[in-house]
Parts: structure tokens; sequence; C-alpha cells
């Protein structure tokens, strides 16, 4: 088989496992990676460690010279990473000292994924190491134009979630209640209802997933509960139309509502615009940077006159400046909680 078949192979193979079991790590070796032919100006770019962040960064990043940090984070990709407590100021100095990357690079100024801002401390990475640190777009997509035209200012982007990424994480999340309910299910009631549960599952997680933005609840349980009641009512009614046993009817109904609760209190852990403010996420994972519920308030006598870092930095666009020249939260429902403008805010006026 020539390489590059078997290159291409590999790489689906890999693909398809990241996108299954995304919710597991799938490290690289952090360290430094060159593209190009930099010279000591090139820019120097940082990304979590997680093999499918890193294919797509440097997909985009072999068209420019640069350099690019990839952070120890565990092997999780920057939106959980950075939420969750592992890529922060300790991951970007780590990288920093590392790569030895002062040594081939006359300025010190790094350029971060914007879902890294919940994480990552500027003032203090500067403090520690001296670097300077800039954020990029959003979307990786995005990277070449803000290169062109915006880089290094900090421009305002909102991230978004459209069908095909939620069709793509629907699948990842369909993984838990695919073992939860269809292990139990092969073991009561044979391989063949095992098997069932397990495929259903990742069908309802995709169907979910493409539907789930439009549903009139909350993300999280408001939403699991009412779908946990329609799904076991109507797998009940079918059961009993297919002629089952009594045990079978409980079996079908128990199980198939169960697999709709579980699909929607997972589902917004995987999603950018609802994870922090999944009130039982924060409970299942405390090392999340913000609590539960958390809003941000401003100390306006601290805040500097037009300063829209906050503004800028914030995911959701949920941050505006007020007729005084001073940040507000002018729209908690669309805040996510992340933290990210407490962090970048430069005089601590965000608590």
């Amino acid at each position: 088989m020539p390489a590059a078949s078997s290159s291409l192979i590999t790489g689906g193979l890999r693909s398809a496992a990241q996108l299954i079991f995304r919710s597991f790590p799938f490290p690289v070796e952090p360290g430094l990676r060159t593209f190009g032919n930099p010279d000591r100006n090139s820019p120097v770019f940082v990304t979590a460690n997680f093999d499918h962040t890193v294919r797509l960064v440097s997909r985009v990043l072999a068209n420019y010279d640069c350099y690019l940090l990839i952070a120890p984070t565990g092997g999780v990709n920057v939106w959980c990473a950075s939420a969750g407590g592992h890529f922060g100021t300790d991951e970007v100095e780590a990288a920093i000292k590392l790569s030895g990357i002062d040594k081939l690079v006359d300025h010190h100024r790094l350029v971060l994924p914007r879902l890294a801002a919940p994480g990552v401390n500027v003032k203090e990475v500067r403090h520690r190491t001296g670097w300077r640190v800039v954020f990029g777009p959003i979307e990786i997509d995005d990277l070449p134009q803000w290169l062109e035209q915006s880089f290094p200012r900090l421009v305002a982007d909102v991230v978004s979630f459209p069908w095909r990424r939620r069709v793509e994480m629907g699948v990842g999340a369909g993984l838990w209640p695919a073992v939860i309910l269809g292990v139990p299910a092969g073991l009561i009631m044979g391989w063949r209802a095992g098997l069932a549960i397990a495929g259903l599952s990742y069908v309802l997680s995709v169907l979910f997933a493409l539907v789930y933005p439009r549903m009139p609840a909350q993300p999280g349980l408001p939403q699991g509960i009412p779908l946990a009641v329609m799904l076991g009512a109507a797998s009940g009614a079918l059961a009993r139309l297919a002629d089952v046993n009594l045990w079978g009817v409980i079996f079908w109904t128990v199980t198939i509502a169960a697999m709709g609760v579980l699909v929607a209190i997972d589902f917004p852990s995987w999603s950018p615009t609802d994870v922090c403010k999944q009130q039982l996420l924060c409970f299942l994972y405390p090392a999340t940077l913000a609590p539960a519920g958390f809003l941000p308030v401003v100390d306006e006598p601290k805040c500097i006159d037009g300063c829209d870092i906050c503004v800028k930095v914030c995911p959701k666009g949920a941050m505006s400046l007020k007729d005084n020249h001073k940040a507000t939260l002018f729209d908690p429902q669309g805040c996510l909680s992340c933290y990210a403008c407490v962090q970048q805010c430069p005089v601590d006026a965000i608590s």
C-alpha cells in the first residue's frame, strides 16, 4: 500500500476514534514545532496538546513561517482544559521553558487561542516569564484573516456551535449512555437488547444535538426531565403495541427514559456555549474556575474608563461599556460563567 494511502487511512481511523471517544484524553508530546522558515521575528503560537486540536492548528499554520508551542494540558482540548484548570498560567510557563523559544526569537509575544482566556492569567504569565500574551480568534479558520488584518490586536469574537459541530459532538456524547445503559441491558435482556440500546443512544445523542438549542427549557435537567417523560411514554406504548410482556414494557420504558436524561445532562459539557452554565457539571468537575451560577461584578471605581478588554474577550458578547465608559454585564442570561473577564481585567476590577 502506498505511504500516502496508508497515512490517509491511519489519519481517518484516528479521527474516528477521537470522535467517538472524545471525552478521553488524546495527548501528543508537548514541545516546539516549526513551520516554514521562521526567523527571529516570526510569531509564536500556543495550543493544547490534544491531538485533534494540534492537527487542525498545524494544518493552518503550515502556510506560515512560525513557531507552535504545544502546552502540557493533559491531552485535553483548549476549551475543556481552560475551563477545567488544565490550560492555565503554569502550562504556558512550562511550554515556554521546555521549548527554549527564548533563544529563537527576539520578541516576547505569544498568540493563544481565545478560548484559553478563562484559564490563563496574562498578568501572571508576564510577571513569571516576561512574555506578553495576545489572544487570537476563537475559530482556527479565522486565524489567517486575523493575522493579515488585526494581529496583534484583540478583536471581539463570539463563540458559535453550528449544527455540523453539534453532530460531531453528539457522536461522542452518545458514548456514555451507550455504555452505562447498553452493558446492563445486554446482561439483563440479552446482547441484542444491549446493542439496540447502544445504537439508540448514539441516534438520540445526534438528534438531540441538532434540536437542543431550539428547545424552550435551559440545557441540563430542565431539558432532560421532559425529554425522559416523552421518550419513556413513547417506548412503553410501542412495547405494548408489540405485545411485549409487562417486564419488557417496564424495561424499555425505564431504560429509554434514563437515556433521555443522560443525553440531556451530558451534552452541555460538550458545548462551548453552555458548558459553564450547567450546574451539575460544576458539581461533578469542581476544578472548574468559576462556581456554578457565577456572574461577574464590576467595581466601577477601579474599572479603567474606556477599557474594553473584558468586552472583547467575552466569548458570548455579554459584556459592554456603559455611557460612563465603565464595563458592565448587560446580558446575564448570555453569560457563560467562564471567568475570562475576571482573568483578563488588567486592574482586577471584575470579581
